[in-house]
């Protein structure tokens, strides 16, 4: 076997150990979480709270690129004129946004519970 394919083989063992382990934290979970219906509760509120910023995110996203955009969509061989450009670019641009969002709170949230456990 040449090396490009050890590679390979890695490769495609590491997505399906990915997928084992992604399964097994979703069922596991899950199966704790019916032991305990308000745990299903907690949890849909975090994700519910994940799609609100999200959107919140989209939202802020500009619809419309630059030249610049443009010229690093062709030299990418996608056509910026194409409304699938646009809306991919606002889905990244809503996903980056909801990134720093989530920063920003990460953030507060960790300089709050410093000066409280200070202050205590």
């Amino acid at each position: 076997m040449s090396q490009d394919q050890w590679i390979d083989l890695g490769l495609y063992a590491s997505y399906v150990l990915i997928a084992i382990a992604i399964v097994a934290a979703v069922v596991m979970n899950f199966a704790n979480a019916l032991k305990d219906p308000k745990t299903l509760i907690k949890g849909a509120v975090g994700i519910v709270g994940l799609v609100v910023v999200f959107f919140i995110g989209y939202s802020i996203a500009p619809a419309e690129f630059g030249q610049s955009t443009a010229m690093a969509f062709e030299s990418a061989g996608i056509e910026p004129a194409k409304d699938s450009a646009n809306s991919t670019y606002k889905l990244v641009g809503g996903a980056m946004t909801t990134t720093l969002i989530l920063i920003v709170i990460a953030v507060v949230g960790l300089v709050y519970s410093s000066i409280a456990r200070l202050i205590s």
